[in-house]
């Protein structure tokens, strides 16, 4: 079986979040049938949303940093649960010979096979991956539209995200105004394009469809491993 290499840390509680996800999705009886996964809390890594929208140092070498660790430790591949931490990838993977996981690109192929070409996704992350329109890009390559929260909503969004850096899990109710907002823009389907945020989400409270993207990177993960995601044989 394929050793995972989680490059994590971004942030801790998320990186927590996506191994205990890893851990309870495999139909597992012994230890041994889970995946090996080397798991690196790389918390030194500068904020990636600092950078992005103009107010933190350049994060681009410690993330290739670290991503060789994980391959020099045996990493098969690499999967990096933070979504503005792919503003790097193409840095990312320059630095090493193993595969680097591509959540965005993942999540929005996903998402292309759960709406007809041109529908209209709603997008929740941090300021970073929406104002250098991670998704936007991305899912218009599948002939889908981004949409996403105003200003005031979108504080609100990285509100909600640093209170969970911060250990608060109950700040669900400060993402309202944007999911209503998103909702009133006509969207199909809402993307959790933050990894903090299926923390305090309820998926099934939501009032549209809604993709994880964290879902969709460990569905991959378990994929490369050879073991079938949940629902599959």
């Amino acid at each position: 079986m394929r050793t995972i290499g989680v490059l994590g840390g971004m942030g801790p509680a998320a990186t927590a979040y996506f191994f205990q996800q890893l851990v309870d999705w495999v139909a597992a009886e012994r230890d041994q049938s889970h995946p090996p996964c080397l798991l690196y809390n790389a918390t030194h890594v500068p904020d990636r949303t600092a950078h992005l929208t103009g107010d933190g140092p350049d994060p681009t070498f410690a993330l290739q940093a670290a991503t060789r660790v994980l391959e020099l430790a045996g990493a098969d591949f690499v999967a990096i649960p933070c979504n503005s931490a792919h503003a790097y990838l193409a840095a990312i993977r320059d630095a090493v010979t193993i595969e680097v996981l591509d959540m965005i690109g993942l999540t929005a192929a996903r998402a292309a096979s759960m709406l007809p070409s041109g529908g209209a996704v709603g997008v929740l992350a941090a300021s970073g991956t929406i104002n250098l329109s991670l998704y936007d890009s991305a899912l218009e390559a599948h002939s889908l539209r981004a949409l996403r929260p105003q200003v005031q909503a979108q504080e609100a969004v990285m509100a909600a995200i640093r209170a969970v850096k911060g250990g608060d899990a109950g700040a669900q109710g400060l993402l309202g105004h944007a999911i209503d907002e998103l909702v009133a823009a006509d969207a199909e389907l809402l993307i959790l394009g933050c990894t903090e945020l299926p923390i305090i989400i309820d998926v099934d409270s939501m009032p549209l469809p809604t993709l994880d993207a964290t879902e969709v990177l460990l569905m991959e993960s378990l994929v490369r491993c050879g073991v079938a995601p949940p629902g599959e044989p």
